[in-house]
């Protein structure tokens, strides 16, 4: 039997969430559960454990009183070989997550607490060493405490991904249907479509990496939470040497909500640096600037303008375990109108992991 454990905590001061750039501290019911996706050792086991980040955050919310969060994923997982070409996967698992509205909510008396039942179905088909497709059906259940009833939600959909020269080109193409069912008898459905290359330059030590993705999210009986986003990156990849690695890219995201005629446009741009120091030690710098705009019917609203600065370090302890800690930084440089709270968000995570 082999399987994975990753266990990650993270401490957040926090004014304005460091993925969304959207405030953070508030209650969200309709939190999205993400797809099962599970560790595959090496060997010849066709069962997985995995126990992903515990992701603990501590931020201020909208009245600027501190409050907590805490996200934890598992996933139990079997995959067993059918004839020479499919390999038919079932995996469940659950995702629990607590939003506190004030801080060190020991008893809980303030606390919301979301869980999610989860189970997919795929079979992969392989053809060949070059080209791999799995097709796969997610359901999950989710409870809140709280409030009545419970959300349902299905997911429909299939990965393909395409090497025809090793380690020199792959493609990937990814595309799923989502219909969830809410606690309050609304639905909302979701169509999301990726796809990236990965191209090593001839002649040259860089890897070009482009990838695109869209999701439409429709509201049958509310066209106001309809909402369209569109994200395009590319970025390349230079290996220095065969222990340091340098990259460098940017990133455009538009977001577009039809019936506010609102659009917000965010544009990223990164470089990052990566130094294996010994056989056992690797450390990542990376700074990126985050530039956001956002109009309405035409007319501009705000404007935001952040710097994400993060330091990151991973010491592999023998083949079977392995450390990691990570600081991450963000410090504003202009905002209009300004925001309301002018606290400059870090965050500290420690990660431990192991094979077994």
């Amino acid at each position: 039997m082999a399987g994975f454990l990753l266990l990650t905590m993270g401490y957040a001061a926090l004014a304005v969430d460091s993925d969304t750039g959207s405030p953070s501290g508030t209650v969200s019911t309709a939190k999205d559960i993400p797809l099962l996706t599970p560790f595959y050792p090496d060997g010849t086991s066709h069962f997985q454990a995995t126990i992903n980040p515990l992701v603990v955050q501590r931020a201020p919310d909208l009245t600027g009183a501190l409050a907590d969060s805490a996200d934890e994923d598992v996933d139990f997982g079997w995959h067993l070989p059918f004839l020479s070409l499919f390999t038919i996967g079932y995996d469940t698992g659950i995702n629990a997550f607590r939003q506190d509205q004030t801080i060190w909510d020991d008893e809980e008396a303030t606390s919301i607490v979301t869980t999610a039942l989860i189970n997919k179905g795929s079979v992969a088909v392989q053809s060949g060493s070059s080209i791999n497709v799995t097709p796969y059906v997610q359901e999950q259940r989710s409870f809140t405490s709280g409030l009545p009833g419970y959300t349902d939600a299905t997911k429909y959909g299939a990965d393909a991904a395409w090497t025809p020269v090793k380690d020199v080109t792959t493609v990937k193409v990814d595309a799923s249907a989502q219909q969830t069912y809410n606690f309050n008898h609304s639905f909302l459905d979701e169509d999301l479509y990726t796809t990236s290359l990965d191209q090593k330059l001839p002649w040259l030590p860089l890897t070009l990496h482009t990838a695109g993705s869209l999701t439409q999210d429709t509201d049958p009986l509310l066209a106001a939470n309809d909402k369209n986003d569109a994200i395009i990156d590319a970025s390349l990849l230079w290996k220095i040497i065969p222990s340091t690695s340098a990259s460098t890219g940017l990133q455009r995201q538009k977001a577009d909500t039809p019936a506010s005629v609102q659009l917000a446009n965010t544009d990223v741009y990164f470089t990052q640096l990566s130094l294996q120091t010994s056989h056992t030690v690797i450390v990542t710098v990376r700074a990126a600037h985050e530039q956001t705009d956002t109009t309405q019917a035409g007319q501009f609203l705000s404007t935001n303008s952040d710097v994400l600065l993060t330091l990151g370090v991973t010491w592999d302890l023998g083949d079977s375990f392995n450390l990691g800690a990570g600081l991450n930084y963000r410090t504003f440089d202009s905002a209009t109108p300004s925001p309301a709270i002018n606290t400059p968000p870090a965050t500290v995570s420690v990660s431990a992991g192991g094979k077994f």
